[in-house]
C-alpha cells in the first residue's frame, strides 16, 4: 500500500508541474498580461511592478522558476481592478466554494446512491423504470438551464434567498448555498444513480453473492454487508472527480446565482482580462482536482486491494 501511495503521489506531482507550466505559458509567456488593453488601463507603475514580481524581464526558464517560487510562497500577484493581493481574494472565495461543493456532493450521494440501490434491487419494477427515466432526463439537461429554472421559480421563495440580491443584504451561508447546490446536484445525482444501479446489478450476479444467499443470510445483510462495498467503487471514483471539479469552481452555476465563490471570481477575472487572478484560480483548480484524484485512488485501492498491484 505504501508503494502504491508513493507511486501515485509522484504522478500527481508531475501532473501539477506540467499544469503550472501550461498555465504560465498561456498567461504570461504569450504576450504581456500586464499591458493596457482596450478599456482596461493599467498604471505604468503597477504594470512594471507586476513584470518585476513575475520576472518577465528575465529569460523564459528563469521566469518560470520565479513563477513557481511565487506560487509556493503564496505570492500570486496583485488584482488589476481592486489592487488587492490575489491570495486574499482566494482566501475569501475558496471557503464558499468548498461549502457549495460539499453540500452538492452530499445531496448527490443521498439521492443517487439510494435511488441506484432501489432500482437495482427492484429491477424491472416501477421504481426501476422511474429512476432510469428521471436520471436519463436529468443527464440531458444542461446545468445552466437548471440554474435559470431554479432562479426563475424559487428565488425569494421560502428559505431560498433572492437572486440577485443587494450586497447590503446578509444571508446565512446555509440558505445562500441551497439553490446552487441543488442545481449542481441534479445532474450528478442522476449519473450516480445510473452508476450505482449498473454496478449493483453486476455485483448481485457474482458468485459470492449467491453463496451468501445460499448460507441463509437475509437480503438486507446480503445487500448492506456484501454487495454495497464493491458496488460503491465506481461511485467513489466519480464522486472524487466531481468534487475535484467543483472545488476548482463551478463557474456557470456560481455566475448564474452570483455566488461569491472561485467560479464567480474566475468569471469576473476573464471578463476583465485580469491575468493574475485567472492564473491563480486555474492553478488552484488544478491542485484541487489532482489532490482529490489522488485521494480517490487511495480509497479505491482500499476498497479493492487488487488495484494496488496495478
Amino acid at each position: 500500500m505504501g508503494m502504491f501511495i508513493l507511486r501515485r503521489s509522484g504522478q500527481a506531482v508531475l501532473v501539477v508541474m506540467g499544469a503550472t507550466l501550461l498555465v504560465f505559458i498561456a498567461t504570461f509567456a504569450l504576450g504581456d498580461p500586464f499591458a493596457s488593453t482596450g478599456d482596461r488601463q493599467v498604471p505604468p507603475e503597477i504594470a512594471a511592478a507586476n513584470r518585476a514580481q513575475f520576472g518577465l524581464d528575465q529569460p523564459l526558464p528563469i521566469q518560470y522558476v520565479t513563477y513557481l517560487g511565487n506560487l509556493f510562497t503564496g505570492d500570486l500577484g496583485v488584482d488589476f481592478d481592486q489592487r488587492r493581493p490575489v491570495i486574499d481574494m482566494l482566501a475569501e472565495t475558496v471557503p464558499n466554494t468548498v461549502r457549495l461543493a460539499l453540500v452538492a456532493i452530499l445531496i448527490d450521494v443521498i439521492i443517487g446512491v439510494v435511488a441506484g440501490i432501489i432500482a437495482a434491487v427492484k429491477r424491472y419494477s416501477f421504481a426501476d423504470v422511474l429512476v432510469t427515466v428521471l436520471s436519463t432526463l436529468a443527464i440531458g439537461v444542461p446545468v445552466f438551464v437548471i440554474g435559470i429554472v431554479l432562479v426563475a421559480n424559487l428565488s425569494g421563495v421560502g428559505p431560498f434567498p433572492t437572486v440577485p440580491r443587494s450586497f447590503t443584504v446578509e444571508v446565512p451561508w446555509y440558505q445562500e448555498v441551497l439553490l446552487p447546490a441543488f442545481a449542481l446536484a441534479i445532474i450528478d445525482a442522476a449519473f450516480i444513480a445510473r452508476l450505482m444501479r449498473g454496478s449493483m446489478l453486476e455485483v448481485l450476479r457474482s458468485d459470492y453473492i449467491r453463496t451468501a444467499r445460499a448460507k441463509g443470510l437475509s437480503e438486507r445483510k446480503v445487500i448492506g454487508k456484501h454487495a454495497l462495498r464493491n458496488s460503491l467503487i465506481p461511485v467513489v471514483t466519480y464522486i472524487g472527480v466531481s468534487l475535484g471539479v467543483l472545488l476548482g469552481g463551478a463557474i456557470i452555476t456560481e455566475t448564474i446565482f452570483q455566488y461569491n465563490g472561485v467560479g464567480f471570481l474566475l468569471f469576473r477575472a476573464i471578463s476583465g482580462n485580469n491575468a493574475p487572478v485567472i492564473s491563480a484560480v486555474v492553478v488552484f483548480g488544478v491542485l484541487a482536482y489532482v489532490l482529490l484524484s489522488l485521494l480517490v485512488d487511495i480509497l479505491y485501492a482500499f476498497l479493492d486491494p487488487r488495484i494496488r498491484l496495478n
